[in-house]
């Protein structure tokens, strides 16, 4: 029939199709501005009015509702809906095909679709799974939705509505509670580990715990790793070779102690495909676990679904499923090592060569090792039967001591070691040492263990040691008497033979004094008389014979030099500076005449207050500085040497160095240990006769004497020498 209407242009037409639509919100205005012309349904003005009411339905209602609409099914949906389906499929699937739009799962909602539009049958599907193209991928999606028809005024159905809630967060919340609920202890795991003491039945039924929810576990593998670095897996099914531990940061993850995620499993194992998602897993989430006061280690790896994105609920399941495993890991490692330590304590105490028992306060015996038995002669039935008693053991004269130890236990859980005597089978007694604490209270009485050792070894060793001790001693004392007779002797010898060395040095000071005097007053007098008349033959001679005059000059010149050389030798021999003027001029005096003969320059630090020395330590001090020098200029090498004097009022300290090569330490050793000489031995005899210490010490950078000469208070008071 023809419309009375004039046509209208092309803007008004525009605004007669918005104003149809009514509304706010995202998808009204989408809805509005979209170019319907361009669809089988044509602009919106010609939309027939059961359209129009639907569309302005599902747009003003705030739960998520879908329309599709005549023979195209060209659709429409509103804000609830529109965050369902992600950037992939909005705003392109407004006006949309609906064919076009869902190819995914058109295998399963076209036929439900059909159902609605061919024969006006409504569905209800209660949280079924649609999985559709989000977010980059075929993503695992659960709704609650029915199908609707609707129909026109004429009752012919020409949509489907769809009114619709996803439930994915749920449905994933239920089934991932059920994977947790469902790792519980399992009895037949627990006998296998405590038969063979291994953690691989826990393990193993973990895993096959975990297949049952392959949606969110594609796979998963437990690596253990016992007192070792090397990490044993155990897999579900689905995981072919990704049971290797060095394909996994196993290591990073356990010194680390967080976790990791691995997302470049196609580049580690190619397509790693775990039914039912025909896709490949791509990803894996590597979880430690803790396992406090082991020497155990573990860590799991999940691998996580292609078709769900993961995200923080994800993650925080896995987490979940790691603490649960963990909790059940640490309760299977606690009783595995309770276990051990019972199977040792047993091997320990039927092993031990002492004996042990456990009983109570009362006398009773619950249990005793096998060397209790065998050190008293009693039968297991014996004791068990309780025939045997620890207070029937006990003689009478023993019974005071027991009620000590008795009183000690229940006040503070332990009694200290007491020897005692316990009543073998065959009457004899034996000795005993005994020390008990309580190890159990809770049944209302104390349990206590008991540790006995048999002293009747013992006893019998200290019986044989007494008599063997007296018969040592009377020796002993017989061989003290000898050996302090020669230590006394020995004493006596060392002490003449120190007096004796003191003499000897003291005479050869002496000696020196007085060979230098003699030198000095005769034959220094004889060689300046020859001298003079030497030089009166010689001005005789020079007019009357030349020859003679020169004889005479040679002759002259020679007593000079041997008159020099004399003086020389008088004053190396005592110089009379050291008991004229003291050390300090002597040592001076000495230092000229050394340096010119040897070419060797020395550096003397003496203190300004120095003063006189008791003449006796003055010339040990003055020997032993030429002497040390001596043995620079013969053995070293060295171009210079150092003295350096202190004084103080308890003592005198010197020091001479050098830098030569050194003394090897075998030649040190022989010098000190030499029984002849005047070389370290003579030194260490002269400042052993005063008290002092002389140290040698000697390196390849040179050598230096230190000697420390202890000063008595009358040498401080009275320094001058006698």
């Amino acid at each position: 029939m023809p419309s009375s209407r004039k046509p209208k242009s092309k803007r008004g037409s525009a605004l007669a199709e918005r104003a149809r639509i009514i509304g706010s919100g995202e998808m009204a205005d989408l809805v509005r501005a979209f170019d319907w012309a361009q669809t089988s349904l044509g602009p919106a003005e010609t939309w027939p009015d059961t359209l129009v009411t639907t569309v302005n339905l599902i747009l003003a209602s705030k739960h998520p509702m879908f329309l599709w609409w005549g023979a195209d099914l060209i659709q429409f949906y509103n804000d609830g809906y529109r965050p369902s389906i992600r950037a992939d499929k909005h705003p392109s699937a407004l006006g949309q095909r609906g064919p076009d739009c869902w190819p995914e799962i058109w295998h399963i909602i076209g036929p439900q679709i059909e159902a609605v539009m061919s024969r006006g049958e409504s569905t209800w599907n209660l949280n079924q799974l649609v999985p559709i193209n989000r977010n980059g991928k075929l993503e695992e999606v659960y709704w609650t939705y029915s199908y609707s028809p609707v129909r026109d005024k004429d009752g012919v159905v020409q949509g489907t509505l769809v009114v619709c809630s996803e439930t994915t967060d749920q449905v994933l919340a239920e089934r991932r509670l059920r994977t947790l609920l469902a790792l519980e202890p399992d009895s037949s795991a627990q006998g296998q580990m405590q038969a063979t003491g291994q953690l691989r039945p826990f393990a193993e039924f973990i895993v096959r715990k975990l297949q049952d929810d392959p949606f969110d576990i594609p796979f998963a593998i437990f690596f253990l790793s016992d007192r070792d670095e090397v990490f044993q897996g155990f897999k579900t099914d689905a995981t072919g070779p990704v049971a290797d531990a060095s394909n996994w940061p196993l290591a990073e993850v356990v010194a680390s102690q967080r976790a990791v995620v691995v997302d470049d499993l196609q580049r580690r194992f190619g397509d790693l495909v775990c039914p039912p998602c025909p896709e490949a897993v791509t990803r894996a989430y590597v979880l430690p676990l803790t396992i406090s006061g082991a020497a155990r280690q573990a860590v799991v790896v999940f691998g996580t679904s292609p078709r769900l994105p993961f995200d923080g609920n994800y993650r925080t399941f896995l987490e979940l499923v790691g603490a649960r495993i963990e909790s059940l890991l640490q309760n299977e490692v606690h009783t595995l090592e309770l276990a051990e330590a019972s199977r040792r304590f047993q091997s320990l105490v039927e092993a031990d060569p002492f004996s042990m028992v456990i009983g109570d306060l009362s006398g009773g015996l619950r249990y005793v090792n096998p060397a209790f038995l065998k050190m008293l002669g009693y039968s297991e039935t014996e004791v068990s039967s309780g025939a045997v008693r620890w207070d029937t053991l006990t003689p009478p004269e023993y019974a005071d001591a027991d009620a000590r130890a008795v009183e000690q236990l229940r006040a503070t859980g332990s009694c200290d070691l007491y020897e005692k005597v316990y009543l073998a089978k065959d009457g004899r007694r034996i000795p005993i040492l005994l020390g008990a604490s309580v190890i159990d209270n809770r049944r209302g009485e104390d349990e206590v263990a008991a540790f006995i050792t048999d002293l009747t070894s013992l006893k019998t060793a200290e019986e044989a040691l007494r008599k063997a001790n007296d018969e040592l001693e009377k020796k002993v004392e017989g061989r003290t008497a000898e050996l302090e007779a020669q230590v006394a002797d020995r004493r006596r010898a060392e002490t003449s033979l120190r007096e004796l060395t003191g003499r000897l040095l003291r005479t050869q000071d002496e000696e020196r004094r007085y060979m230098a005097r003699e030198l000095h007053d005769h034959a220094g007098q004889t060689l300046v008389a020859l001298g003079f008349a030497l030089h009166e033959l010689q001005n005789s001679a020079a007019a009357s014979d030349p020859k003679v005059a020169k004889l005479t000059t040679e002759s002259k010149q020679l007593s000079d030099d041997l008159s020099k050389e004399i003086r020389t030798l008088s004053y190396l021999l005592h110089p009379p500076l050291l008991d004229e003027a003291g050390l300090t001029s002597a040592i001076s005096w000495y230092l000229d005449g050394f340096a010119k003969r040897s070419n060797i320059a020395v550096d003397l630090e003496l203190p300004d207050d120095l003063g006189r020395l008791p003449r006796e330590l003055e010339i040990v001090i003055f020997r032993i500085i030429q002497e040390s020098l001596t043995n620079i200029h013969r053995h070293s090498g060295s171009p210079s040497a150092k003295i350096r004097l202190s004084r103080s009022d308890s003592r005198v300290d010197f020091e001479i160095s050098d830098r030569g090569v050194g003394i090897p330490p075998e030649i040190l050793q022989r010098k000190k240990t030499a029984r002849t000489g005047v070389g370290v031995r003579g030194m260490e005899e002269r400042v052993r006769q005063f008290g002092g210490t002389l140290q040698v010490v000697s390196s390849s950078a040179g050598t230096s004497v230190i000697v420390k000469m202890p000063l008595q208070a009358e040498d401080s008071e009275n320094p001058e020498p006698s």
